[in-house]
């Protein structure tokens, strides 16, 4: 079960290229998070998780992290196309959602890797004053 971030800001627009359907921004209609992949980068980077790679998705920004493990740890986030009370709706989530990873035939416990980096992206979250209505939840 993986944790997703929701949270309603005003802080995150889209960018002029994310709305133009020809510019390398441009992701699919109405999906932006280059705002919010850039301050994630930033607050993440200063407690000790620098990006190590970062592309687009067509569902929004995937955030590879530099990471003692030997796995791929990656942050993702798009906003989710609803508002609340006139402020846009985002969400940032993990990969790998699960609490393992399977290398050859073994199956690695990752869940304090995961446990550690939720509770840094809840901090991070949690002490923006743009940032409201925070909510966690499980997704299967």
């Amino acid at each position: 079960m993986g944790t997703h971030f929701l949270f309603a800001s005003k802080e995150f627009s889209p960018t002029a290229g994310e709305l133009d359907d020809e510019h390398d921004d441009y992701i699919n209609p109405g999906a932006y998070a280059l705002e919010l992949g850039d301050f994630l980068e930033k607050e993440l980077g200063l407690r000790g998780y620098p990006a190590k790679f970062r592309c687009q998705e067509d569902w929004g920004h995937w955030m590879e992290l530099d990471h003692q493990g030997n796995f791929t740890l990656a942050v993702c986030c798009s906003n989710t196309g609803e508002d609340i009370d006139g402020q846009a709706e985002h969400r940032v989530f993990l990969s790998p959602e699960k609490p393992y990873v399977r290398k050859l035939f073994k199956k690695i416990d990752i869940s304090s890797d995961l446990d550690r980096l939720t509770k840094t992206i809840e901090d991070v979250l949690e002490s923006n004053p743009a940032i409201h209505n925070i909510r966690m939840e499980s997704m299967p």
